[in-house]
């Protein structure tokens, strides 16, 4: 398929993307055309290589029938691509036929589900957990659904949590551990929700593999047709595979095959998961057929240093190297430590910005992120808090903070939050088309809940779409229209009233978009009244209001906006400076890693179970998001027993961290 790759190949590839000398670790492995695992630490520019290699492949490939099989959990390698190589001939080539580049989900859905349904005589409506969740209850219909929903929350289970998980819709949940047995009537009437969806075609994104793996299982010559059309694979973020996924990418492209080239590429010390999964025991990297990247271009030696011992793998050969070159004249920036009391975390959020606007040039915090990170960041009931687990979540340093707005799919609850959220980039944007993207999407959300016949599937410009749709009725587009208007452009402040009497106006615009039942009370709540955020305060100062979940902290006319989120979230991210907040899941975060904060434990070899190594992970991806500034906020108690504490803040001190109580 390809022509040998020479050093002159690696340095064309250096030139059209402007790279610096490469060493020999990042050399050897855009030349290699063998089964190799690339084991990358955060900020080694892992992705540019992944850009590079394609680039060189791409180049040199032969074959207009085969080709490239580019797999990850994101879409990154796709839109690094269009960015960086967007404009050169072997760009265009990467994105088109015969090459294939997608998230391991599109994969299976493609190459697997897709023609198992067709095979079987099943159509496929949607792969969307929420349009599917909404078959569910329709198929059950209101009081049976209630029921069950009763039962199930009994047992400690949600409706959303159950998955098909067998190919056969007439008995979905074959081999589950549903709380109660086949001959019940729960069992039956959860089976029949799930199988009644999954007939009309609507499937959560994970039931996909169960569907790819009943195709492989009746049709075995699928993975020699697919190794064959794909010789070349590269699956990138390999950690953060599943033992699902994993075995169904070893079933199809195995890497002792000799006639297929199988790289994997990734970080085994940033295995961490958004929701619990298991992790692959096919492990990675295999050390035998292995290429280590150690030095990070990311941040300089002193981040490196306090970061190392926290690699749940020991980093070869010499541990984590920091390579961000530090400019003549630039000050050391205190790392620090914020010590606070165990009830009360006010102030940590204030010290943590002041530090930020001391130390790191305003031109610095005007461009790149300042985060405050936390490993649990979920909603907590107040009446199941008990006080000795303060802080448990992120919100718990910032009431206003709200968990479910920076996830990468985030939805608002209520069209309002939509509406909102248009004002503000209204606001804060050079042009209106952001904010009349929002009000779209969320009028296609409420068209979703009206039940219509079919989902309504906006496109990537879904305005212009909906103007299209609208085209052919003209009191619908005219109150589209006005209502754009008013959302964008009116100064009179919406209250309940107001909105109390909008809603069947745009429950006609909803309608008439998706073809739905105007009156379905499925969006009831989804209209709900929600009061506006309170600006004014920026209004009167001038300044643009933050963004959701950022806290501004101000001071002397400068200001820093802190974004605050999850450690899972922020994985892959580059900040300019990032502070690990205090959380509890079963142990406060840092009471529990305190032995490798005083550097008395190292790696990961005092890990004895999946809690102690994940936390491990969460720690160790967070200290490798910033290039400048690391700081950790820690309850008093974390320290250890009174008697002890200043033993504890000695060590920290000769750690190389500065202590800030607060």
């Amino acid at each position: 398929m390809v022509d040998p790759i020479h050093d002159d190949d690696i340095d064309w590839v250096c030139n059209l993307m402007k790279l610096r000398p490469l060493d020999e670790s990042r050399r050897n492995f855009l030349g290699s055309m063998e089964t190799l695992d690339i084991s990358a630490c955060p900020g080694s520019g892992k992705t540019t290589l992944v850009v590079a290699k394609l680039a060189i492949l791409a180049r040199k490939w032969k074959s207009t029938t085969q080709g490239l099989c580019i797999l990850s959990h994101t879409n990154v390698a796709r839109e690094e691509i269009e960015h960086r190589l967007g404009n050169t001939d072997v760009g265009q080539r990467l994105l088109r036929y015969p090459h294939f580049i997608d998230t391991i989900h599109g994969f299976v859905s493609k190459f697997l589900a897709k023609p198992w349904l067709a095979s079987s005589g099943y159509i496929l409506t949607a792969i969307d957990n929420e349009l599917t969740f909404s078959a569910r209850k329709r198929a059950l219909g209101g009081r049976r659904h209630a029921i069950l929903a009763g039962f199930l929350e009994r047992h400690h289970i949600s409706m959303e949590s159950l998955r098909i998980t067998h190919a056969d819709f007439d008995t979905p949940l074959a081999g589950s551990d549903f709380p109660s047995g086949v001959h019940t009537l729960m069992h039956q009437e959860a089976s029949y929700a799930l199988g009644q969806a999954a007939k009309l075609g609507y499937f959560c994104y994970d039931e996909i593999f169960v569907l790819g793996k009943e195709l492989l299982a009746q049709h075995p010559g699928v993975s020699q047709t697919l190794q064959h059309r794909f010789p070349c694979v590269l699956i990138d973020e390999m950690q953060d595979t599943s033992e699902l996924q994993s075995a169904m990418l070893s079933a199809i492209f195995s890497r002792d095959n000799p006639d297929i080239c199988v790289m994997r590429v990734g970080d085994p010390n940033q295995a961490i998961f958004e929701q619990e999964a298991e992790l692959a025991t096919d492990s990675f990297p295999d050390l035998a057929r292995c290429e280590g990247i150690a030095d990070s271009f990311r941040f300089d030696s002193s981040i490196a240093a306090l970061a190392n011992g926290f690699a749940f793998t020991a980093i070869v050969p010499v541990g984590l190297v920091g390579s961000r070159q530090i400019n003549p004249g630039e000050a050391q920036i205190p790392h620090t430590i914020f010590i606070f009391p165990d009830d009360d975390t006010a102030g940590v959020l204030d010290a943590y910005g002041q530090l930020v606007l001391q130390h790191l040039p305003p031109q610095l915090i005007a461009t790149s992120p300042i985060t405050a990170l936390g490993a649990v960041h979920k909603t907590i009931d107040p009446a199941q808090m008990r006080a000795a687990h303060h802080p448990k979540t992120v919100s718990h340093f910032w009431q206003d903070y709200v968990p479910t707005a920076n996830n990468v799919n985030h939805r608002p609850d209520t069209l309002l939050g939509y509406f909102y959220a248009a004002r503000r980039q209204a606001t804060i944007g050079a042009t209106a088309k952001r904010g009349i993207e929002l009000i779209a999407a969320g009028l296609a959300q409420m068209a979703n809940l009206l039940s219509p016949p079919v989902p309504f599937r906006g496109r990537v410009r879904l305005h212009q779409h909906l103007e299209e749709i609208l085209e052919g009725n003209l009191v619908a587009r005219t109150a589209y229209r006005a209502l754009i208007t008013r959302v964008l452009f009116s100064a009179d402040v919406e209250d309940e009233n107001t909105w109390t009497a909008s809603a069947a106006g745009i429950r006609h615009i909803a309608a008439v978009i998706g073809g739905g039942n105007q009156q379905a009370a499925d969006t009831n709540a989804f209209l709900a009244w929600t009061a506006p955020p309170d600006e004014t305060q920026y209004v009167e100062e001038g300044l643009a209001a933050p963004k959701l979940n950022h806290y501004r902290y101000q001071h002397q006319g400068a200001h820093v906006d802190i974004k605050l989120g999850s450690i899972h979230i922020a994985k892959g991210e580059t900040h300019a400076a990032t502070l690990i907040l205090e959380t509890f899941n079963r142990t406060h975060f840092f009471q529990a890693l305190m032995p490798w904060l005083q550097g008395r434990n190292q790696n990961g070899a005092r890990c004895d179970n999946d809690a102690k190594r994940k936390r491990l992970m969460e720690m160790y991806v967070a200290m490798t998001r910033p290039t400048h500034l690391l700081c950790l906020a820690i309850r008093n108690s974390s320290l250890g027993p009174a008697q002890s504490r200043e033993r504890s803040l000695e060590s920290l001190s000769a750690s190389g961290w500065q202590i800030h109580h607060i």
